[in-house]
């Protein structure tokens, strides 16, 4: 493939290890997904490694079973990371411009960002990304873009998404255990789904994206064209899972199965007459309910989930969102989720996930919710090929990278 790269994306989440390898035609700036593959997460949970080798092997199965389907061979990836060690803060950062024309430049905004780092941080925190949001000059607010333009005092602020030292250091032993290097510094999946999924309108009158995974969900406010404010919920599908297992006393693939067959977050998505066999904890035994009676395990939990996020979201500077919701991960397949999300909370619509970019050819299979945060990771290093304004996010801070190469060179 002439002038084509490949791109190796890994997103690591609690419940599932997803796979997607893409070309990306540097001439044309065209991504094509090639294959994708995923694999059940051992040795990890909430997205933390439990166990390197467990973790490891997970992620080998996942990247060996998407080179089959691909028809390609994988050495570097790119990492996703997810999880509740991950936590964002705003900061403000300002330089004074002091050469005699004072035309803003590249460098300058550079620097800027930079300047709002310059903080404390303990010896396990680092900064995974800072995310620019509005820039200010000689105190004149709402500068979308200042490169160019003259003044005396350049000033920005900015949104940083922060994590767990130990925590991404495991994730990129197992990486590494598994037999891969990575590509590029790790990325906030959720950074990378909402370049892929939410639309520049949409990121300007205010929405809420909520990546529902096995054991967390990752939330986002997009408003006045950036993220605003980011946050890891401790709750996700597995919990539905569990519920109906101990409810029911059946095995949890029984009640995956169930749940991802007839269950519904609504009781107008159910068929009210029918019935269902399931067989029991002991494999032996088998059963029979209504498809009604799935409601009453799924719906407390899919309250919890959404009044988890409403009250994020009344917490933070920005409760009016007049583009209402995006649900992404397999836990918004649910029947009925958007439905639920528009009245639990409160917004005036809510909608499922799909990519929004053109330059994207993607086979049906991998749209489907569960792989769009790999196939966001595979076109997020090139985002600005197609104009996506977030991409102008700055990497983790010179720790971060040191942390980064010496783990490189250690493998």
């Amino acid at each position: 493939m002439p002038n084509t790269e490949i791109i190796t994306a890994l997103d690591i989440g609690s419940g599932k290890v997803t796979c997607v390898i893409a070309a990306h035609d540097e001439e044309t700036g065209k991504f094509r997904v090639l294959g994708g593959a995923r694999a059940d997460s051992k040795g990890i949970k909430s997205g933390m490694v439990t166990s390197i080798e467990e973790a490891a092997h997970s992620i080998r199965v996942a990247v060996e079973a998407a080179e089959k389907r691909s028809g390609q061979v994988a050495s570097e990836v790119l990492l996703g990371v997810r999880g509740p060690h991950l936590y964002s803060m705003d900061a403000r950062g300002r330089v004074n411009i002091s050469r005699t024309d004072q035309e803003i430049t590249a460098e300058d905004v550079a620097n800027v960002i930079d300047n709002s780092k310059a903080f404390s941080l303990g010896n396990a925190i680092e900064i995974l990304h800072v995310v620019p949001q509005k820039y200010s000059l000689d105190r004149l607010p709402g500068v979308p873009d200042p490169i160019g333009m003259q003044g005396g005092l350049l000033e920005a602020e900015t949104h940083m998404v922060l994590g767990s030292t130990p925590a991404i250091c495991n994730l990129i032993k197992a990486v590494n255990t598994a037999g891969f290097q990575l590509a590029a510094e790790p990325v906030y999946t959720l950074l990378a789904l909402g370049e892929l999924v939410v639309e520049e309108e949409e990121k300007s009158l205010g929405t809420l994206l909520l990546d529902i995974g096995g054991q967390t969900t990752s939330m986002g406010i997009y408003i006045e064209g950036a993220l605003h404010f980011s946050k890891e919920l401790p709750m996700g599908g597995d919990s539905i899972n569990k519920d109906l297992a101990h409810g029911l006393g059946t095995t949890g693939g029984w009640a995956r199965e169930l749940k991802e067959k007839y269950g519904a977050a609504y009781s107008s998505f159910v068929d009210k007459d029918k019935k269902l066999t399931i067989m029991k904890a002991d494999r032996r035994t088998k059963a029979e309910i209504s498809a009604r009676d799935l409601l009453k395990y799924i719906q407390p939990r899919v309250e919890e989930i959404f009044e988890l996020a409403y009250e994020a979201v009344q917490k933070s500077a920005f409760p009016d969102l007049a583009g209402g919701a995006i649900l992404a991960g397999g836990g918004a397949l649910l029947k009925g989720m958007p439905d639920a999300a528009t009245e639990l909370l409160q917004l005036p619509q809510a909608r499922l996930a799909h990519p929004v970019l053109e330059l994207l050819d993607c086979p049906e299979e991998y749209l489907a919710q569960p792989y769009l945060g790999a196939v966001a990771l595979a076109c997020y290093t090139h985002a600005g090929d197609w104009g996506a304004d977030s991409q102008n996010s700055h990497r983790g801070g010179g720790q971060f990278r040191r942390l980064w190469q010496w783990v490189r060179e250690m493998f």
